[in-house]
């Protein structure tokens, strides 16, 4: 379990116990977690837990050896934010929800799709989703719409479904993760990404994966 624990956290996986539940027990466990991160050290990188919902490994050190790792890690993230964003918050209308989702709530496809069905609103704002890169598609039917957001959302790493014969998903930490970014962006009131100057992003990238 450790070598597969330490690989998948130095390929930049969210640990939880939805995505990997045999993982996360095992670093639930103080030892297991001190020795994993004795190992990560003298590869300036820290095992973190976020909110009691997920291991990740973040970077000790930003130098010319990883800026370039963590320069793409931080322009994918960039890139999914505000699409996950209108997910969720398409996702908060439909359900009736008042509260975003977070890590282990379900997404169950025929209630999020019969609820999109029935308001005119909703499936335009699904529709515009569906023009944005991470869930671009030319499908036209709202179910085939819907089913394509959650599948690259599932790819992506925001949600799991644990019986693929099913229609019901559940979020992963990931979705956690995304909201301290969103918070730390709020924070440091950049949340027009595009407008960063490179000193600026340099900045924020060594804050968010340290």
């Amino acid at each position: 379990m450790f070598k597969h624990v330490a690989e998948t956290l130095l390929s930049g996986q969210f640990i939880c116990p939805t995505a990997y539940p045999d993982a996360y027990d095992y670093l639930s466990q103080a030892a297991n977690a001190a020795k994993v991160n004795a190992f990560l050290l003298p590869l300036e990188r820290e095992l973190l837990n976020l909110d009691g919902e997920l291991f990740y490994a973040a970077y000790t050190v930003v130098d010319d050896s990883n800026r370039g790792a963590i320069k793409d890690a931080f322009s994918e993230l960039r890139s999914q934010l505000r699409p996950v964003v209108e997910w969720m918050d398409m996702v908060m209308t439909a359900l009736g929800q008042d509260m975003p989702i977070r890590a282990r709530d379900q997404i169950r496809l025929h209630q999020l799709l019969q609820a999109i069905e029935h308001e005119p609103s909703l499936a335009e704002q699904l529709n515009r989703l569906t023009q944005l890169s991470l869930f671009k598609t030319n499908k036209t039917s709202l179910n085939e719409q819907l089913s394509w957001v959650l599948q690259k959302l599932e790819q992506s790493g925001y949600l799991i479904r644990p019986n693929p014969q099913a229609s019901i998903y559940i979020a992963t930490g990931k979705i956690n993760y995304l909201h301290k970014i969103i918070a730390f962006l709020n924070d440091a009131e950049n949340l027009e990404l595009d407008q960063h100057t490179t000193s600026r992003e340099d900045g924020e990238q060594q804050e968010l994966f340290l």
